[in-house]
């Protein structure tokens, strides 16, 4: 659906409304849900439009949340924190993303935030998984969920576990935000479900006072949850299915859905996700990314159509890091991978292999073309073969199910001697050949990029593998989001316009804003950053006069 400009009236109360309240939410996600509870909580009332039947990218994630510095849940499993140290690791993280005082406080109250969450009935536990994954197995809640014990964040932070995943099976973020909608159903909260916000309402003083949506009738909305069904993160080669669903869900609410209009007499907040549904606004940012779109795998909802961006451009916000995305190379599981080392069309290696997965990616996504090889012997594919066909269900399904199709179909190639590996790749093999000695010959030293002592052994053998993990891959599954957002002010969350004055009664949360996870992402850091900036802007709406 096309994002309209701005429709301005003169009189707020003399405008023809066709509903009324003090704050509206745009999208229900987990942004979104947290936005209404906590205006909600502060006296307002509050009405969720979204887009679908809520759940937003959310609801298909992990379900973990970034949170320490001593919640009750690292002290029942033993792990010591503190905001000071949580703060001191997150700045290597995020960046000049936010400001050091956002940052302490971010860190500051996240045992409250957790505490909240529970309050809401999302539930926790203290089961510890101390080895290195991107996602605990099954029966496992507290993780290290990005690079706290490597050694250049570890000589800066003191490591602690961080990652609290909710409990639940499989991929738990359906937990997560179900506990939240459930939470939201209690209060009482309007929900106005398959009615996407296509346009703003704004006063002559440039102020934000409602919102126009195109609601579809009863009638269309089964058909309409169908397509979006459709799109699920998780399902391989999606981008044919995602295109048709989001072309036949824009022609059924172009065609089938009426125009509403509501007065939000304090707000408005925008927390409709990202934009990886957007080949358009793909292209424009991020044009390598959006040319290879099909060896993707999306991490988010068809709702993610930068539809809440867009609605903030109208209305004269301006955007930040719009060309920055979240792309995920899973190295463990199998864990077997990390004693590898990746190479690029240079045949150098490149990155440290144990870094966490977009750490990994932004360093693909760097070299010439994309392009990169896991080398590794055969004694560690085998066993990483081994641990993808022992592990779990959940396990095999996201991960282990993943890494040995890119095995059997993403051009892996066999060789007896490293140089012939490189020749079957296409690299020069006496490149790649000083590379893997250079390598092996660090075995009692430190190494260049940090790799952790316990996932460095020398590559020697009778055989050798090249994996292929290239961006191009389409059997490499990158895993994709949208990090860049609006800008807001970091007190408020309301949206900045032009020398950063706030736009009066706009406000924006989750992936639609810039945040703490803008630069660079860790896992649980979005939700955090959902839960943080969601109760920020229906905090400050709510008590707007």
């Amino acid at each position: 659906m096309p994002i309209l400009p701005p429709i301005i009236v003169e009189n707020a109360n003399e405008a023809n409304w066709d509903a009324e309240t003090d704050v509206a939410i745009v999208g229900f996600g987990g942004a979104g849900a947290c936005a209404a509870l906590e205006a909600h909580e502060n006296g307002a009332k509050v009405m969720i439009l979204d887009r679908f039947a809520g759940g937003g990218a959310t609801r298909f994630s992990g379900g973990v949340i970034y949170a320490g510095g001593g919640t009750r849940i690292q002290r029942e499993a033993g792990v010591e924190d503190t905001p000071e140290e949580m703060a001191r690791y997150l700045r290597l993280e995020v960046g000049d993303a936010v400001s050091p005082d956002l940052l302490r406080r971010y860190c500051e109250g996240s045992r409250a935030e957790l505490e909240w969450l529970m309050k809401q009935g999302v539930p926790f536990d203290s089961s510890f998984y101390k080895e290195k994954t991107v996602y605990p197995p099954e029966g496992y809640f507290l993780q290290y969920s990005g690079n706290e014990k490597s050694p250049a964040f570890a000589s800066v932070a003191k490591p602690a576990a961080r990652g609290h995943r909710t409990v639940g099976t499989g991929f738990s973020g359906y937990v997560f935000y179900d506990r939240l909608r459930e939470a939201v159903e209690r209060a009482g909260i309007k929900i106005l479900e398959h009615s996407p916000v296509t346009r703003l309402v704004m006063d002559a003083a440039g102020r934000v006072i409602g919102i126009e949506a195109r609601s579809l009738d009863q009638n269309r909305r089964r058909l309409h949850q169908k397509l979006f069904a459709k799109v699920d993160p998780m399902t391989p080669f999606n981008a044919g299915p995602a295109a048709r669903s989001s072309r036949e869900t824009a022609r059924l609410e172009q065609d089938h859905a009426h125009a509403i209009r509501i007065r939000a007499r304090k707000g408005v907040v925008l927390a409709t996700g990202g934009f990886s549904h957007n080949l358009d606004m793909l292209k424009e940012n991020v044009p390598f990314i959006a040319s290879n779109i099909r060896a993707t795998m999306r991490m988010a909802s068809l709702g993610c159509n930068g539809s809440g961006h867009r609605l903030g451009l109208s209305a004269g916000g301006r955007t930040r890091g719009m060309d920055r995305v979240y792309l995920g190379r899973v190295m463990a599981p199998p864990a077997p991978y990390l004693r590898g080392i990746m190479v690029n069309r240079s045949g150098e290696r490149f990155c440290s292999e144990d870094a966490y997965n977009s750490i990994l990616g932004a360093a693909i996504l760097a070299q010439p073309e994309g392009a990169a090889w896991l080398i590794l012997n055969a004694r560690d594919l085998h066993a990483a073969v081994r641990q993808c066909l022992l592990s779990g269900w959940a396990t095999f399904r996201y991960f282990g199910g993943a890494a040995l199709l890119n095995l059997l179909f993403g051009r892996t190639r066999r060789a007896r001697s490293i140089g012939a590996l490189g020749g079957k790749i296409g690299l020069d093999p006496a490149a790649l050949e000083n590379s893997v000695a250079r390598y092996n010959q660090t075995m009692g030293a430190g190494d260049a990029f940090g790799k952790l002592p316990e996932n460095r052994v020398p590559i020697e053998g009778a055989s050798f593998y090249a994996v292929n993990f290239s961006i191009a891959n389409i059997f490499a599954f990158s895993q994709l989001f949208t990090i860049g957002g609006l800008l807001v002010d970091e007190d408020s969350g309301q949206v900045l316009g032009q020398g950063d004055e706030p736009v009066q009664g706009l406000y924006a949360a989750g992936r639609t804003a810039f945040g703490l996870c803008s630069n660079q992402y860790v896992s649980g850091l979005s939700i955090g950053d959902c839960v943080f900036s969601g109760r920020r802007a229906g905090r400050h709406a709510a008590s707007t006069s």
